[in-house]
Parts: C-alpha cells; sequence; structure tokens
C-alpha cells in the first residue's frame, strides 16, 4: 500500500512531459524541425489520468515542452492555484511504431515511461510515466510494453492531452 502512495505522489507529478533533440541543419527554423511533441499540450476534464483526479483531485494539467529538451509542467488542483515544475526531458525514439520512450528530470525526481502522439485537429498526446528516481519501485512501461500494462494501475495512469499550441 506504501509503494502504491508513493507510486502515486510520482504520477501526480508525472502527468506530462516528453521532448527531444532537435538537429538545427544550419539556418533552418528550429521549431520548423521539432518533434511532434514539441509544444503546448492541455489536459482537463476526462482526459486527466483518473490517479490524478481521485487521489490528487487534479482537473487540469499543462505541459511545455520545447525544442531545446526543456519541460514545464502546470497542474492545477480543482477549486486551487496552479503549480510549476521545471525540467529537461529526453525521447528516446522507437524503430518501429509511433510510441517511444521518455525521461523526465525535474529538481526533485524523475520519471520515466512512453509517450504517443496522433496528429488529428486537434493533435493528441498520451503519456504514461513513473516516478523512477528516487525509486518508490514503480516499473515503467516501455515500447514493447505498451500503455496500461501495469498491472496494478492498468488505465489509472494514462494522461491524455490535447496541442493547444
Amino acid at each position: 500500500m506504501k509503494k502504491l502512495l508513493y507510486l502515486l505522489i510520482a504520477l501526480l507529478s508525472i502527468s506530462f512531459i516528453a521532448c527531444s533533440d532537435d538537429d538545427n541543419d544550419g539556418g533552418t527554423d528550429p521549431i520548423d524541425d521539432a518533434k511532434p511533441w514539441v509544444g503546448t499540450w492541455l489536459s482537463a476534464g476526462s482526459n486527466v489520468a483518473p490517479i490524478l483526479v481521485n487521489v490528487f483531485q487534479y482537473d487540469s494539467v499543462r505541459v511545455t515542452m520545447n525544442v531545446d529538451n526543456t519541460v514545464t509542467l502546470e497542474s492545477h488542483v480543482k477549486d486551487g492555484a496552479w503549480s510549476t515544475l521545471s525540467g529537461v526531458y529526453t525521447v528516446n525514439e522507437s524503430s518501429s511504431g509511433n510510441v517511444h520512450a521518455i525521461n523526465i528530470n525535474y529538481t526533485a525526481f524523475e520519471q520515466e515511461g512512453i509517450i504517443e502522439v496522433v496528429s488529428g485537429n486537434p493533435d493528441q498526446m498520451k503519456l504514461e510515466a513513473v516516478q523512477t528516481v528516487p525509486d518508490i519501485g514503480a516499473t515503467p512501461r516501455t515500447p514493447e510494453s505498451g500503455f496500461g500494462s501495469e498491472p496494478a494501475l492498468g488505465n489509472l495512469n494514462i494522461q491524455t492531452y490535447v496541442r493547444i499550441n
């Protein structure tokens, strides 16, 4: 039960983030070369991971993933204020498929998991990450294991975002 509580705390912090290296081939605009996860994303209402809603009372999460691999995570608690975390991220692109591994490093903790961006109107991003440092005993999902494959959590830790910028 204690591990689950730590996992929930970690998930609170994770709820979003991802990016990757950007190669700027002399003179081109870095934004033109940006990976699909670069941008500002909002998760609200039924898109917020159930674990974040039920345990932490989140009603919105906004994440900005920049081309320089910095990330800003803003979370909002129902009837409360926004809180902000900053960090850096890396995305290790899968050689097959659209689900990639992600590592997010904030000052106080790190997270690992998977990310997927689906083009549409608007684009959608799915993120499932768990705290790995400090270690809480959580096992990050991988592109091979897929979303919702953690036996204890299932789909409770999947955060869905829509692109807002």
